[in-house]
């Protein structure tokens, strides 16, 4: 017996505070895990005060007004989600049962304006795989309790193959009729590097890349925000110039409801990838959906 097994085996209460742990981690909230178990919010917070007292750590800290994993937190969170969806696994395994769907993780840039247009013909192919959908504002985190597959550009985590897509690219975009260099684009840069320290990086990057004279990119006319969709947005609706991936604005170019200011593609240094459990490679889903996406963007030989 190790000492994982010795633990529980001398406190099986831990394996409960870990199912709330594991579901507050995952859901980010004391209050949606609470909903999730059906227990009140104070039961969940009794349940992580004993398990951070039992492992003599601080599983969160605090994070405005809400909570964040502490670095020994994000350790613990992936080994528990892999060790529940290993136990999982090994029941279905045990009573002969098989996952009823193919649970794909995507970001909101890349599900709607990548994706979704191109499903279809993987649904046409494989008719008997069943897959639900997950958005999220952000890269996925890579875990099997999130999702099977995660499409994802962060780093691959431990214990996670990876299928490589593509390299995201990022387009200069405006009004129908604006020109990068003039003065009819309202003279705003959209940007979505916003912490003081980064303000402007997009653009600054983007100047130096076509060379022309960063003078002129002053923290006054750049308008803030956070996310790529958003950018596009302010930039069809005349507010200025966006820095977006190319597959987001393919179809507002095709449209005419923004013009294409630059031809310059500039690296976003983001690399998609499709990421699932190295102990599930042999899954013939998954398998399925890896070999189709590789293969439609090198078809495509762009996004």
């Amino acid at each position: 017996m190790n000492r994982a097994e010795r633990a529980l085996a001398w406190n099986p209460r831990v394996l409960r505070s870990l199912q709330y742990f594991e579901a507050v981690a995952r859901l980010n909230s004391v209050a949606a895990a609470a909903e999730h178990f059906g227990v009140s919010p104070s039961a969940v917070s009794h349940q992580l005060k004993s398990l951070t007292e039992y492992v003599g750590e601080e599983l969160f800290v605090r994070s405005g007004r809400g909570l964040a994993l502490s670095d020994r937190g994000r350790r613990l969170q992936a080994q528990v989600a892999s060790a529940f969806s290993d136990l999982s696994m090994a029941i279905n395994d045990t009573v002969g049962e098989k996952k009823s769907r193919l649970r794909v993780a995507v970001c909101s840039s890349f599900g709607p304006y990548w994706l979704a247009d191109r499903l279809p013909e993987f649904l046409a192919k494989n008719p008997s795989i069943d897959i639900e959908l997950r958005l999220y504002a952000w890269d996925p985190q890579q875990s099997d309790s999130v999702a099977d597959a995660i499409v994802t550009a962060d780093p691959v985590a431990e214990g996670f193959d990876a299928v490589t897509l593509f390299e995201e690219m990022l387009v200069a975009v405006g009004p129908p009729t604006g020109t990068l260099d003039g003065h009819d684009v309202a003279a705003r840069f959209i940007t979505t590097d916003v912490p003081p320290t980064r303000l402007g990086h997009d653009w600054a990057g983007f100047w130096l890349l076509t060379g022309r004279d960063q003078e002129l990119l002053e923290p006054q006319a750049f308008l803030r925000c956070t996310h790529y969709l958003l950018a596009l947005a302010l930039a069809r609706a005349g507010l200025g110039m966006a820095l977006v991936p190319e597959f987001v604005a393919a179809k507002a170019l095709a449209a005419g409801e923004v013009s294409l200011l630059d031809p310059t593609r500039m690296s976003a240094e983001r690399t998609y990838r499709l990421c699932y459990k190295t102990s599930r490679s042999d899954d013939p889903d998954l398998r399925a959906l890896a070999k189709w996406l590789k293969v439609s963007c090198s078809r495509l030989g762009k996004p």
